[in-house]
């Protein structure tokens, strides 16, 4: 089957991700013409008609059976093309969403649209297992409709440096916006003499008074936040709201990279690590727990390299885009009909 592929990432036409792992079945891309920010957790109407273009792209593209499926990925699209897939009277069009990850979910009318559109979705790819009974009970779909699949993510480059190879005094570090709990953080590091680092969007962090430990920085660029977490000597993943799955990617990079981890004990992070074998968990909103986590590994040095090996052989078997390509294989095999995947 032919495949579009619609990223609100991807802004050309050819992808690294999982895609390019794909056997059997061709899987184009739909440029996305638009930027994407990923730390708002509310999509605006530029940002709507900037997603609506780009289905409206897709299914340009899919008349005349010259695409038999949309992969969509992140919430927005998915609940475009469902809802367009619905109106156009486009049943033969298979739309595998992926990257569900909604966050929370919606009541009155909000959720009513919801439900209409997105009962045009054939597959939902979530990234924890929490989300599947939630999502099923909320748009009122069978649970079988619903798949997790752990993120997958981009391997380390091998020339990285990490940062304070040059003599940089020790730090921890913690990185992204969504959902992030900084005052547990900052509350839990205030007095202890430990350098802390805080890389997120302003909006997260403007509101916080922070200790003479804490440092805030914005705007990094990619690359640089991979060099901080490899060069620091604990990485942590606090976050708020332990209902709302996040935090993953974050989690992943590190891992991969081998670094120490403690993060916050919630649905987003319990389908990731073990903890005490790959890193250590934490309750939310527990700045005594986060406090006791970070000075039990902050002098300790072979406990902080054995989590750091464990999390990266985790990582490295599970968490990679070769990993998610055979995923995505596997659901699209499913979503062909037999005499079709016989003539692949």
């Amino acid at each position: 089957m032919r495949f579009l592929l619609l990223s609100p990432f991807t802004r050309g036409t050819t992808s690294s991700w999982i895609v390019k792992d794909v056997v059997g079945h061709e899987v184009e891309v739909v440029p996305a013409g638009y930027a994407h920010d990923r730390s708002r957790p509310v999509s605006g109407r530029q940002e709507w008609a900037d997603y609506y273009r780009h289905v409206r792209e897709a299914l340009r593209r899919a008349a005349g059976g010259r695409a038999q499926g949309l992969i969509t990925v992140f919430p927005q699209l998915a609940a475009l093309a469902g809802l367009l897939k619905r109106l156009l009277l486009r049943s033969d069009l298979v739309v595998v969403a992926w990257s569900f990850n909604l966050g929370r979910t919606y009541g009155g009318l909000k959720g009513a649209v919801a439900r209409f559109a997105l009962a045009g979705v054939d597959v939902f790819v979530v990234h924890s297992r929490a989300e599947i009974p939630l999502y099923s009970r909320w748009l009122r779909l069978p649970e079988s409709r619903f798949q997790f699949v752990p993120l997958s993510v981009a391997l380390p480059a091998e020339d990285e440096v990490p940062a304070g190879a040059d003599g940089e005094s020790p730090y921890i570090v913690a990185l992204g916006t969504a959902n992030r709990d900084y005052d547990t953080l900052a509350a839990a590091v205030a007095g202890t003499g430990i350098s802390t680092l805080i890389v997120a969007g302003e909006h997260r962090t403007r509101h916080i008074a922070p200790p003479p430990e804490v440092r805030f920085r914005s705007g990094v660029a990619l690359a640089e936040c991979h060099r901080l977490a490899r060069g620091a000597r604990l990485n942590l993943v606090p976050l708020q709201d332990a209902a709302n799955p996040s935090g993953q990617v974050t989690l992943i990079e590190a891992m991969m990279r081998g670094c120490a981890l403690v993060a916050t004990r919630c649905v987003g992070t319990q389908d990731y690590v073990e903890d005490g074998t790959d890193a250590l968990l934490v309750p939310a909103g527990d700045a005594a727990a986060l406090r006791a986590a970070i000075l039990s590994l902050w002098n300790d040095d072979a406990r902080r390299a054995e989590l750091g090996r464990r999390a990266r052989e985790r990582a490295l078997t599970h968490y990679t885009f070769a990993a998610g390509g055979q995923a995505l294989q596997a659901i699209l095999d499913e979503c062909t009909p037999p005499a079709l995947l016989q003539q692949a």
